[in-house]
This record gives C-alpha cells, sequence and structure tokens, in this order.
C-alpha cells in the first residue's frame, strides 16, 4: 500500500519483484550407518569434523570400521556427516532389519543427505553385507541419493572383482550406486577397510573444488590418509574391471588416486546410455532435488500461464546459472540445456488433479545427448509429517567381548 504524503521529503516504499529463484542444494551431505561404541541407538546425528565424532561415539575399532570410514571421510575433504549407529536385536552384528530401523529413522528426522556408506561392523560377514546392498539403494532413490558400496573382502584379484560384481548387482537399484575396489591400507588401522568412506570425502573435495559435475576420479581425485592398496592393479586389469562397472584404486609413480568414475550401472552390454557415469547421475539428483525445494513456491497458485511461465523463469535463470560454471557440455545454452512447461507439458487432465509438469533436460556428455528430467509438482496440501521415533540408549559391552 502507497504511504500517505502528510510533508514534503523523500519516501520509500518496498515492493516484492515477484521473480521466484531457484538455489542449489548440498551435494555431499555423507550419512554412515554402522555400528559404535557409545552414542544413541538410531538417533542421526550430524558431524562436522573427526573431533565430534570421537566424543560422541568414541573411537574403538572393536566395533568395526565406522570410525576409521569417519576419519577417512573427514581426512580426503568431507564437510558434513550424519552418522546413525545400530546394532543387533541381540547385542551383536546388525542384520537387514536394523538397518532399515534406521533407514526409518532417517526419514523423520533428516532433511536431506546425498550419499550413504555402510561400514562393516564387528563380525559381518561377507554374504551379510551382500544382503545390505539392495535395500539400501532403493533407500537412496526414494532420497535422491547416491550409495557407495564396497567390495567383498574375499576379491583377491580384478579378475575375482570382475567376476563378483554380477552377483553383487542383484536386487540393486545399479545407476544409484558405484563400487570400488581394491581396499585401502589406513595409516590409521594395521587391517585393510573399505573404500566407501574415503571415496565420499573425495566426491565431497571434488564437488567443492569443481563442482558435482566432475567426475570424482583422475589426476585430482588422490587417495589422502592411506599408506597403500590391499592389492595392486595394472592398466591391463583395469580395463577388465571397468568393462565390468567396477571402479579401480591405482598407484601411479607413489600416489594413490581413483581410476574409475562409472555406477554400477556402467558394465559393458547394459544397455544404460543415459547414468553410466556417477557424475551424470549425481548431477541428475542435485537437479531434482533443487526442483523439488526450489518450486515449491507452485503450491496452491493458479495452475495456468502465469504459474508455468514463473516456473520456466525460474527454472531457466537456475540452469543458465550452472551452464555458466561448466555443468553442461555445449557452445551454447540452446546445446546444453532445456525448460519446457506450459499446455504441452500440463494438460488440462493435469490441471484437474492438481498438478504442474516441468520437463528439464541437460547436455551431459555432447551436446546431441540429453537426460531428460520430469518434475511433477502437486498443488494439493502435502501430508502430514511421519512422527520421529524416540530414541533408545543402550549400554555397550565392552570393547573385545563380542565375539561369538
Amino acid at each position: 500500500m502507497p504511504a500517505r504524503l502528510r510533508y514534503p521529503g523523500v519516501y520509500v516504499e518496498e515492493t516484492s519483484s515477484g521473480v521466484k529463484t531457484i538455489a542449489g542444494v548440498p551435494t555431499s551431505i555423507t550419512l554412515f550407518v554402522g555400528m559404535a561404541r557409545e552414542g544413541d541407538f538410531n538417533r542421526p546425528t550430524n558431524i562436522y569434523g573427526f573431533g565430534e565424532f570421537e566424543q560422541i561415539f568414541g573411537v574403538d575399532v572393536a566395533y568395526g570400521e565406522m570410525a576409521l570410514q569417519v576419519k577417512q571421510f573427514f581426512l580426503n575433504g568431507g564437510s558434513e556427516a550424519i552418522v546413525v549407529r545400530i546394532e543387533g536385536s541381540d547385542g551383536g552384528t546388525p542384520e537387514l532389519a536394523d538397518y532399515e530401523n534406521a533407514y526409518s529413522s532417517v526419514e523423520s528426522e533428516v532433511d536431506t543427505f546425498n550419499l550413504l556408506t555402510l561400514p562393516r561392523g564387528f563380525g559381518q560377514t561377507d554374504d551379510q553385507r551382500q544382503r545390505l546392498w539392495g535395500v539400501a539403494s532403493v533407500f537412496c532413490q526414494r532420497q535422491r541419493a547416491f550409495l557407495i558400496v564396497d567390495p567383498r573382502g574375499d576379491w583377491q584379484t580384478p579378475a575375482d572383482a570382475a567376476a563378483g560384481i554380477v552377483g553383487l548387482r542383484t536386487g540393486v537399484v545399479i545407476d544409484h550406486a558405484g563400487i570400488y575396489w581394491p581396499r585401502i591400507l589406513s595409516v590409521s588401522g594395521a587391517l585393510p577397510i573399505d573404500p566407501s568412506g574415503t571415496i565420499a570425502g573425495i566426491m565431497s573435495r571434488t564437488d567443492a573444488q569443481r563442482g558435482v559435475w566432475k567426475p570424482p576420479a583422475g589426476r585430482n581425485a588422490s587417495i589422502l590418509g592411506v599408506t597403500g592398496l590391499e592389492h595392486q592393479v595394472i592398466n591391463t586389469e583395469h580395463d577388465t574391471m571397468n568393462r565390468q562397472g567396477v571402479n579401480a584404486l591405482q598407484q601411479f609413480a607413489g600416489s594413490l588416486m581413483v581410476w574409475g568414475a562409472r555406477t554400477m550401472a556402467g558394465f559393458e552390454h547394459s544397455g544404460e546410455h543415459e547414468y553410466r557415469y556417477i557424475s551424470v547421475r549425481r548431477t541428475a539428483l542435485f537437479l531434482e532435488e533443487s526442483f523439488f525445494r526450489g518450486l515449491e513456491f507452485a503450491r496452491f497458485e493458479p495452475n495456468g500461464e502465469h504459474l508455468w511461465a514463473q516456473i520456466r523463469s525460474a527454472t531457466s535463470a537456475f540452469m543458465q546459472n550452472l551452464f555458466q560454471q561448466g555443468a553442461f557440455q555445449g557452445a551454447k545454452a540452446s546445446d546444453a540445456w532445456f525448460v519446457r512447461c506450459d499446455s504441452s507439458t500440463t494438460t488440462q487432465s493435469d490441471i484437474d488433479r492438481g498438478r504442474v509438469n516441468l520437463m528439464a533436460g541437460f547436455a551431459p556428455m555432447r551436446p546431441a545427448e540429453f537426460v531428460i528430467l520430469k518434475v511433477q509438482q502437486s498443488l494439493a496440501s502435502q501430508p502430514a509429517p511421519k512422527s520421529a521415533p524416540k530414541p533408545t540408549r543402550r549400554r555397550a559391552p565392552p570393547s573385545g567381548l563380542r565375539r561369538r
């Protein structure tokens, strides 16, 4: 409302531009679900440094690898983690149901996470861990996150990895997961540990330096805090692994590096063309989550051309900004991305059901190839959030007394 002019002078009035914007979401918040000596069970806890983890959960390696994995995460560039402590119903090694309970807590209490790792618990066998990946990948797909799968401990050669990955893919949402081999020798432990925490840290570092669209591999993806690898991989062996979608960790002139960037869907003759590469999948997840949050203004708005124009404007500005940062391929914007939200994407039937549809595409590899994202915004009210489970705390048994 204009101010009433009562006397001569300067009057200031604030008006809204009406321009809606989309902000990019975080890309490398890492969720760790595993065993620890201390801390509440099934309670997601945000951690911003290894010192915080040590104070809350302890560093007793008798409970498994989680302390070492979290330490490797921060050593390699990680900045924010969410830790959930679990334990089996009998106080022993956790089973699939214990992980599912943790996922339920995360869905109730955590706003967002981007990467998931499951550090090996004390006494967990390869077969027990193999049963975890399918449910974990479905959880990631639902949460628009990416799963870092650890290799089996009985893989002794690149040929073992290339052959064993076939069984490991069973039941897994393979375009939402990636796997790395071999295991690493950490400066903090005497035994080899799985690489997932280290890889999550490298992804976080790469995101911060170059963006989520940069593959977390190559000369800039050096592995820190390690003394070596459990096994060595030469180039001819790497070819065998790469063709099966197993990402190699290799040593070059004394430096250890990540030398693979494929999802588990990136194996030869998989038929998967859009999400063969981790950077493409994670870029798509970043866009989807950013759209999901940034287009909330559309809820309860009249569903017509005025709203569609606002959605196109906000989404186009977001995509153009990413293009200028180098997120997409193409000499000009029309080669790199497109946005559609109009009567061709939202029909009268959609309007009657309270829906508006946005279609966005981006060129992650070549201007001729687009990955298509379809976002549907419901204009109806949201369901009430689920109530969070009450955290429980149990007394941890003494370290070293958990063997059976």
